[in-house]
């Protein structure tokens, strides 16, 4: 996942300046986040365009299917991160209260803090012991998910968890 500035400077990186031989040129595209009224601008350099018609990244900066020129403040609030801000770690063998809503929650934690495509190791900082809702276990079923439930692609990578079971 990017944020803004990450997915400017890789569009910059790859359009380019107007005159590339002159350092005080200004870029092609430039995209940034406005706080004050939660949507991407896009700031397109005459005699270009930006194509948004074709794939989903339009949608994801909040524009749609378009094509861009000129100075443009996008329709929609973008989501970026597709709505995985926070990530959520099930297990089928706990049902716990939250809310008096039974959860098979084991953990969850923002995706604020993680670095682009890098590892990363995350630990409760406190151990939580959950009850078990079957009489005996022969498997475990632990996923993945984001905030809406969804499962979490996660592209093939191999992750690792630690369950501690604790006999009463």
């Amino acid at each position: 996942m990017y944020d803004y500035k990450r997915i400017n400077a890789f569009i910059q990186q790859h359009t380019g300046k107007v005159d590339p031989t002159n350092k005080d040129s200004n870029y092609i595209f430039t995209i940034y986040f406005d706080m004050s009224i939660y949507r991407v601008v896009t700031l397109v350099h005459s005699d270009y365009e930006l194509d948004f018609s074709q794939g989903n990244f339009g949608e994801l900066l909040g524009y749609g299917k378009i094509t861009l020129s000129g100075d443009v403040v996008g329709r929609k609030v973008p989501n970026i991160t597709r709505g995985v801000d926070w990530v959520y770690l099930h297990c089928d063998i706990i049902t716990r209260p939250k809310n008096d809503v039974s959860s098979d929650v084991l953990y969850s934690f923002s995706t604020a803090d993680l670095q682009v495509s890098y590892p990363f190791r995350k630990e409760p900082r406190r151990l939580e012991w959950q009850p078990v809702t079957r009489s005996s276990t022969d498997t475990i079923r632990v996923r993945v998910t984001d905030g809406r439930n969804n499962i979490l692609d996660l592209n093939g990578t191999d992750i690792a968890i630690s369950l501690m079971i604790e006999e009463e």
